[in-house]
């Protein structure tokens, strides 16, 4: 697992679109930060932190679903894939070093792209709460480690890449940009009575939708999702949520990593 992790983290630093991702990272966030230059301080949920919260929604999970995808499309298609399957390696330690290694390096250009567009912001005179600061860092790794999860679970299924692409753009599509609609377009199959409940259900199937709650809620901006998110926000607000959130990420990894080797076995078989 540790040899998968160093080669996945030394061949994504050499790519130059690694470092496209760094410049990408620190022009969006140093012209939202910009753009708030003039505000004395940016601290809970504000117009500004509506903004930053959709632009995130928008640009880290596809990226994180193409290239959690590609980096076992490309190994499929190019036939590194059948190599591997000849050496003692056990399915759970490749799918491991891989998520452990694009995670790292992931995280690494984004925090640095992160504290170069904070540090650009102060420089031009914007005012920055600490505890809005680390609210949109670690909602932003959370959805980087989410999706890029989500997106090598893609890529046990794909053969090729154009087909990893495809998958994760339709992915994408369908978790960010129509969800809400194609959630009120189920529920309204249901009796209203129904209605609530389910919403509730459906807030734990999207990671996307769970993570822009908590963050709302964490930042005292849980009055925006009105009366029927009541008793939601009430719950996430007790301290009983840390541990929900917790056993949350645990069942997300461990059905992805179950899934993820019952293809790759699948496919050794074949």
């Amino acid at each position: 697992m540790w040899n998968i992790w160093r080669s996945e983290l030394r061949m994504t630093v050499r790519q130059r679109s690694y470092y496209s991702f760094l410049f990408l990272w620190v022009a969006v966030l140093s012209l939202l930060f910009l753009l708030q230059s003039s505000a004395p301080s940016l601290t809970g949920y504000t117009n500004t932190t509506g903004t930053v919260v959709n632009v995130a929604l928008y640009i880290i999970p596809l990226f994180m679903l193409i290239i959690g995808s590609f980096s076992i499309a490309n190994e499929m298609e190019n036939g590194q894939w059948r190599l591997l399957c000849t050496y003692p390696l056990f399915t759970l330690s490749y799918i491991m070093g891989k998520i452990g290694g694009q995670y790292t390096s992931q995280l690494i250009v984004f925090t640095f792209s992160y504290g170069i567009s904070l540090a650009i912001g102060l420089m031009f005179g914007a005012g920055f709460a600490s505890e809005w600061l680390l609210a949109i860092y670690f909602f932003s790794i959370s959805l980087i480690f989410f999706f890029l999860v989500l997106g090598i679970v893609i890529g046990t299924i794909v053969s090729t890449r154009w087909q990893a692409l495809s998958v994760s753009v339709i992915i994408w599509f369908f978790l960010i940009m129509i969800w809400p609609t194609a959630l009120m377009g189920v529920l309204g199959l249901f009796p209203y009575t129904w209605v609530e409940p389910l919403m509730k259900v459906a807030l734990f199937i999207n990671p996307a939708e769970l993570l822009r709650v908590v963050l709302v809620i964490g930042l005292d901006g849980g009055a925006v999702f009105g009366q029927a998110y009541d008793s939601l926000v009430t719950f996430l607000e007790s301290p009983v949520a840390i541990l929900i959130y917790i056993l949350y990420v645990i069942g997300f990894i461990t059905l992805s990593l179950l899934f993820s080797m019952l293809m790759l076995e699948w496919r050794k078989r074949r």
